[in-house]
C-alpha cells in the first residue's frame, strides 16, 4: 500500500496518509478529517484533547491532531469556497470552531475515498465529485450561501495568476478600483484573513501542486512563488503542524 496521496486543485485539497502527528498548527481552510478504522486526538488548545472519528475544523483555527497506527483522510476547503460556506452554516462553526460528526453517518463515502486512495486515479473530476458528495451528507443541504464580494473575487484570481511576480496590496487595490485601506479592510472581512497571509496561502497551494507533479521541494519552493526551501518548509509547518519532509515522502 502507498505511503500517502495528494490532491490539489480548485481550493479544494485530500491528503490520506499514515500515523499523522501534528504540533498546534492553523491554516486558511475548512478541515474535515476521518479515519479509516481507528480514532484520533484533536485538541483547539494544545492540552484538552477529544476522541473523534471524523472532525470538521473551521478555517483559522488553531488546532491539534494526534492519529494512532492508521490512515486518515484530510480534506481542506478554501474559505471562501461555497461548500465551505454551508458547512459553517450547518455546523455553527463560527461558535463552535470544532466539531465531531458521528461517522456511521458517511461510512460510504468514507469508503469512497479510501477505494480512490487504493486506485491509480488522481483525476480532478473524481476528487470534486467524492468532496461534493461528502458536503452534502454532512449538509443535507445543496443550498448556496453567503455570495463572495466580486472585488475580493477578482483580486484572488488575480493572485493565483501571478504569484511568481512582485504582488503589492496597492497594486491590487487599485486592479479592484478600491484605496488601500478600503481594500485591506474590505479583503480581511470578507476571507478572515490578512491579505500578506493569503498570498502565503495562494503560494503554498501552488507550491503543492508543483510536489504533486514530483518536483523537489526546492523547485516546488520557487514554483510558488517562496524565496527559498527553508521558506517553504516554514511556512508548511506553520499551517500544519508538520514539516513537509514528514508527510509528503
Amino acid at each position: 500500500m502507498q505511503k500517502f496521496k495528494l490532491h490539489i486543485s480548485g481550493g479544494m485539497a485530500v491528503y490520506i496518509g499514515r500515523q499523522v502527528l501534528t504540533k498546534m498548527h492553523e491554516h486558511h481552510a475548512l478541515e474535515i478529517v476521518m479515519s479509516f478504522q481507528k480514532s484520533f486526538l484533536i485538541s483547539k488548545n494544545g492540552t484538552e484533547f477529544e476522541k473523534s472519528d471524523c472532525s470538521i475544523i473551521a478555517a483559522d483555527l488553531p488546532h491539534q491532531f494526534i492519529g494512532k497506527d492508521d490512515f486518515y483522510i484530510f480534506i481542506y476547503l478554501d474559505a471562501e469556497l461555497n461548500y465551505t460556506h454551508r458547512l459553517e452554516a450547518s455546523m455553527h462553526l463560527e461558535k463552535q470552531g470544532l466539531v465531531h460528526y458521528l461517522s456511521s453517518e458517511i461510512d460510504a463515502v468514507r469508503t469512497e475515498f479510501i477505494n480512490w486512495f487504493n486506485s491509480a486515479s488522481n483525476e480532478e473530476e473524481n476528487v470534486h465529485s467524492l468532496i461534493g458528495l461528502l458536503v452534502e451528507k454532512l449538509t443535507d443541504s445543496e443550498n448556496s450561501v453567503n455570495q463572495i464580494d466580486e472585488r475580493i473575487k477578482q483580486s484572488i484570481a488575480f493572485l493565483y495568476s501571478n504569484l511568481n511576480e512582485e504582488i503589492s496590496l496597492a497594486n491590487i487595490a487599485s486592479k479592484v478600483h478600491l484605496s488601500e485601506s478600503r481594500f485591506a479592510h474590505l479583503f480581511k472581512e470578507q476571507t478572515g484573513i490578512p491579505f500578506r497571509k493569503y498570498i502565503l496561502w495562494c503560494r503554498m497551494q501552488a507550491a503543492l501542486q508543483e510536489v504533486m507533479k514530483g518536483q523537489s521541494f526546492t523547485n516546488a519552493a520557487y514554483g510558488g512563488g517562496f524565496s527559498d526551501v527553508a521558506h517553504l518548509s516554514r511556512t508548511f509547518t506553520e499551517m500544519f503542524g508538520v514539516s513537509p519532509s514528514e508527510v509528503l515522502k
